[in-house]
């Protein structure tokens, strides 16, 4: 079997181990499947390997210092080793996580996982969220389904391991290790809150010294990481202005931005375009999407739909 799916346990509503080998002695080198409901924060200290999907509500997941929020259709991998932590972002939340063991991706699918965040990955959030059903209705194959999952993962790592070449080191372990510490920072930066985070802070996140942290960075990722952050946060902050009614301040502040006038020039310097005109433009080009999909209304009330065909170039 390569697969096992964990059930509660007298009181016990999180799977649980001491170490890696209480983990290996109780689920032998298969992977372990947990769906559950997240109603308090729960940690663990060592864990293989794990991929971690928000089923319902939003969460946060702490792992080894890197710090993110799940949604709808992310799915989070995290590093083996020491230091997972699990909460509901408000309220409640509902979680599958899929516990890798070395043998299991060694066996079933030759990876060798780097940490990752798959933003809006609808295809392998429905594997997993597929994977999860499977432990609740039996005509699921769950080793098929976990298959496929461990296949997708597998062509997703390939691609997140062409930077290797970028990252020095002396053997292939260490290269992988230093970009596995780079990745860390670099979700800090994608997908962590909007806090402020300087040189130190996210050299931090990479266990590193924040000069050698500075240059891993840039060679690896080919800006400095204050200006990765800021790229980063502007364009979340472009998102927010085209498709939310948040107030432009508002959004200023969640970007960090402690001075709105300061964001209002960087927002057009980066864009070419005020935030306050670009949410009218945005508007108005959702108004006229309607006016395309309905038509107009008819002498007699009644609405008139057709469809819009672009024209030719």
């Amino acid at each position: 079997m390569n697969c096992v799916h964990w059930r509660h346990e007298g009181n016990a509503a999180f799977p649980s181990w001491r170490d890696r080998d209480d983990y290996l002695e109780r689920f032998g080198p298969r992977a372990l499947i947990w769906v559950g409901d997240l109603r308090e924060a729960h940690s663990w200290g060592w864990t293989p390997p794990a991929l971690c999907i928000a089923l319902r509500g939003r969460v946060h997941v702490d792992n080894r210092g890197c710090s993110v929020e799940l949604g709808a259709s992310d799915v989070l991998l995290t590093e083996g080793g020491n230091g997972l932590r699990m909460e509901a972002a408000g309220g409640e939340a509902r979680v599958a996580v899929l516990w890798l063991a070395p043998a299991t991706l060694r066996g079933r699918a030759s990876i060798d996982p780097l940490p990752a965040f798959f933003a809006q990955d609808v295809e392998l959030a429905t594997s997993l969220g597929r994977l999860a059903q499977s432990t609740q209705d039996l005509s699921i194959d769950m080793h098929a389904a976990l298959d496929l999952v461990l296949g997708q993962l597998s062509r997703r790592q390939q691609e997140l391991g062409k930077a290797l070449a970028d990252c020095p080191g002396r053997s292939e372990r260490h290269r992988r290790q230093l970009y596995a510490r780079l990745l860390r920072a670099k979700h800090v930066i994608d997908h962590g809150q909007a806090v402020p985070l300087d040189l130190a802070a996210l050299a931090q996140v990479a266990s590193l010294s924040p000069s050698h942290f500075l240059r891993l960075f840039h060679r690896v990722f080919g800006a400095s990481p204050h200006r990765y952050l800021v790229q980063q946060r502007m364009l979340r902050a472009r998102r927010m202005v085209v498709e939310t009614s948040v107030p432009i301040g508002t959004i200023a502040q969640r970007m960090g931005f402690i001075n709105r006038c300061a964001f209002a020039r960087l927002f057009k310097q980066q864009f070419g375009t005020p935030a306050t005109r670009l949410r009218r433009m945005a508007l108005l080009q959702a108004r006229a999407s309607v006016t395309r999909a309905f038509g107009v209304l008819g002498t007699n009330g009644t609405r008139i739909a057709y469809s819009h065909q672009p024209e030719a170039a």
